[in-house]
């Protein structure tokens, strides 16, 4: 089974209300009033990323602060960075490589937490 395919069984499992974009697979959901997503690597089975996107906008006057709260944030953190996307808004994204038997319940509710802290450290690193 593929990875969104198992990402997308324990979502519903554990009560989620996951909608799927048809277009391109990617999974949507909702977690503690949070948008998160995840889109299907087709050319890595193996290749986890969930993603916490546009959590700040970004514009001329603010660039040079969002990019230093970036750096200072991602080399904080353990699987999570956070990037400028488009040049328009700050995502925070978990990623890992799997192995041949992955275990979502192992994986996503530490993966949400991660990104929610991540989100916290980015607000903070802006702050200092």
């Amino acid at each position: 089974m593929k990875l969104n395919e198992l990402l997308l069984e324990y979502l519903q499992e554990e009560g989620f209300r996951p909608q799927v974009d048809e277009s391109d697979g990617e999974i949507m959901f909702k977690f503690e009033g949070l948008g998160f997503s995840y889109m299907p690597d087709e050319n890595d089975d193996l290749y986890f990323a969930l993603r916490l996107p546009a959590i700040y906008d970004v514009d001329e006057d603010n660039r040079e602060q969002v990019l230093e709260a970036c750096n200072k944030t991602s080399m904080g953190m353990k699987v999570a960075k956070v990037f400028i996307v488009n040049d328009k808004s700050v995502w925070a994204v978990f990623e890992i490589l799997f192995d041949s038997t992955p275990v979502m319940k192992d994986v996503v509710p530490r993966a949400l937490y991660i990104l929610r802290d991540t989100r916290a450290a980015f607000y903070q690193n802006l702050q200092d």
